[in-house]
């Protein structure tokens, strides 16, 4: 194979997790005049000795033999762990200090154009106007990432690799509306709400339960899930904000078509559909029949309901400092520097929390079409696009930089002391700029060729485009910025009708969402077309690895491969500043996706 700047500097195998440090030490120098010129995969490697491959894969397997153990031991601990934290929770001490009722009223879009089926949607806004509050999920986690039980009753036995066993919590209800009419959940919905997720709808949402097997319901309260192969996210998945447990009698009476619609929600949440006026105002209701119980010792949630009142970003401002309304927050929050304006306003009457979120700043490069069909021109990109300004998308403190997989993720993502090693992330751009340059000229385009390219580039976001624009028209590159709307973008991205784009997206809470269904080959994510039979080797893997430890290493090299290949410029992890009145009490660590507060525990003093 050809040697060259990028493959000596991104050789995968030895840049383990362990190994990262000390190897990306000789990025440091580099020369302009070493950087590809030929990118072929060519015939000259040579084959590995058969003894030697022969050792590897004995020595492979006795590891992955090991690894299966150690991730069995720390499952049961796990399970352990979160049956100890359930009895203690028994134990703990009635509070007497939590006022019960009252409506809570939140600043947000509420938008009558959005799907409200979770096999369908992953808006943040149908999830903040209802589904986040009246769906619930099998299980769910926690602001530090830990998964815990909800509909379950605790988490899943585990008897081997490929099967988990779950118990559901008996005293779980559909909401008291036709068709369920108040009846108990059972596995039986379990299983549909599951399965559903994998129907052959060309609308739903595919991909992360693409590994279940099969859903055997044992009896009324318990099923087990097979998966077809080790999957090491699969518990991470089940807890994941879109897996939301719909109602199958309502589906059965209203169609897929009738599940889009606000109306139909039909959930075991603690809150319960009423008002909603598109572009106004939406409510939801306690549930009086939810299964959890409060710190009083009473059933949750501690309101009456919650009120989302329409409000452009402009005016949430005016809205706190008159009363109107008690949080700004849902899935994201406020800027960093509308939050500072708001706390120097108001001091300690309102309290502001740091999000570290899930969404992600994206930067598309359709791999099938030129130029960006030569990875030489991706790279090139890569390196010359400045991280400094291009991680924070909205602005002051609004994120931080991030390479395949976000930073919540460590050690299994890359670290922003580590990203400022890497060529693409460093802070003297000087040696980024001239290879950047030197591959264009390997690959006789843009400053390469002494021509400019023109690229329409849709965008989603002014975000940190302008500053994409500047950085790449030193490679000859002219960015036609083209705002678009949401909807329009999301359309576009989805049919590959682009060359470049810019934009946001969602992410998830497992490394897996960020990486395989991004980058493997005709994955649903898979905005950019890429293929690479290596690339897709090293996600399997890291897919397949049950031990973290040994995972995490997995997961960085496949990240070090994607680099390489660049289908995606990584910038930005969003970092969002929600903002509460003080009187509103209950917050926890906020959780870096969905709802950023369970809004079941919150309450407001009398």
């Amino acid at each position: 194979m050809a040697e060259n700047y990028w493959t000596r500097y991104m050789r995968r195998r030895p840049i383990s997790r362990r190994g990262f440090l000390t190897g990306s030490a000789v990025a440091a120098g580099g020369a302009a005049t070493a950087v590809l010129i030929g990118c072929g995969d060519d015939d000259d490697d040579e084959p590995a000795a058969p003894a030697a491959a022969t050792a590897r894969a004995t020595e492979a397997a006795a590891e992955a033999t090991e690894a299966a153990a150690e991730a069995t031991e720390a499952a049961a601990e796990a399970t352990e762990a979160a049956t100890e934290a359930a009895a203690e929770a028994t134990a703990a001490p009635v509070r007497t200090d939590i006022t019960r009722g009252g409506i809570l009223t939140l600043a947000s879009p509420v938008t009558g154009d959005q799907v409200y089926d979770p096999a369908i949607t992953n808006h943040a806004t149908t999830y903040a106007i209802a589904m986040g509050r009246t769906f619930n999920r099998i299980l769910n986690y926690d602001g530090t990432g830990q998964v815990n039980p909800e509909l379950a009753e605790s988490l899943p036995e585990q008897p081997d690799d490929l099967t988990y066993v779950f118990k559901l919590n008996p005293n779980i209800h559909w909401h008291d509306l036709p068709p369920a009419n108040g009846r108990q959940f059972t596995a039986e919905d379990a299983a549909f709400g599951i399965n559903r997720f994998n129907e052959d709808n060309a609308e739903f949402i595919q991909g992360q339960l693409d590994q279940v097997d099969r859903i055997d319901v044992i009896d009324d309260l318990t099923f087990s899930i097979t998966t077809k192969e080790p999957f090491a996210p699969m518990l991470r998945f089940l807890a994941d904000d879109p897996v939301l447990m719909v109602n199958r009698e309502q589906r059965e009476a209203v169609g897929d078509e009738g599940m889009k619609l606000y109306e139909n929600q039909l959930g075991t949440g603690p809150f319960i559909r009423n008002t909603f006026d598109p572009g106004v105002y939406a409510k939801v209701d306690r549930n009086p029949n939810y299964f959890e119980m409060g710190e009083d010792g009473q059933q949750l949630p501690y309101l009456d309901g919650i009120e989302l009142v329409a409000l452009s970003r402009e005016a949430y401002e005016g809205a706190f400092i008159t009363g109107e309304v008690d949080l700004v927050s849902f899935t994201t929050g406020l800027s960093l520097t509308e939050a500072e304006s708001l706390q120097g306003q108001m001091g300690d009457r309102i309290d502001v929390y740091r999000k570290l979120h899930s969404a992600i700043s994206e930067t598309h490069m359709h791999t099938q079409k030129p130029p960006f069909n030569d990875v030489r021109v991706r790279q090139a990109v890569h390196l010359v696009i400045n991280r400094q300004i291009a991680a924070n998308p909205l602005g002051p403190g609004s994120g931080v930089l991030m390479g395949p997989v976000p930073q919540n993720f460590v050690p299994q993502a890359f670290t922003e002391e580590e990203l400022l090693q890497m060529p693409g992330w460093r802070e003297d751009k000087d040696q980024d700029i001239a290879d950047a340059i030197a591959l264009m000229n390997a690959a006789g385009v843009g400053v390469g060729a002494d021509e400019t390219i023109t690229i329409n580039t849709p965008i989603q976001c002014p975000c940190h485009a302008t500053g994409i624009k500047a950085d790449v028209e030193q490679l000859g590159i002219n960015l036609e910025l083209e705002p678009a709307t949401s909807a329009d973008y999301f359309a576009e991205r989805a049919q590959g009708n682009f060359i470049m784009n810019i934009g946001l997206e969602v992410g998830g809470i497992d490394p897996d969402t960020y990486i395989y269904h991004r980058f493997h080959t005709g994955a649903p994510f898979n905005r950019t077309a890429f293929s690479d039979p290596e690339v897709d080797s090293l996600l399997q893997k890291q897919r397949a690895t049950l031990d973290p430890e040994a995972r995490a290493d997995a997961i960085r090299d496949a990240s070090l491969a994607i680099i390489e290949q660049s289908p995606q410029a990584f910038t930005a992890q969003l970092v969002f500043w929600p903002v509460s009145r003080s009187y509103v009490h209950g917050h926890a660590e906020p959780v870096p996706a969905g709802l950023t507060f369970n809004f079941a525990r919150l309450w407001k003093e009398a």
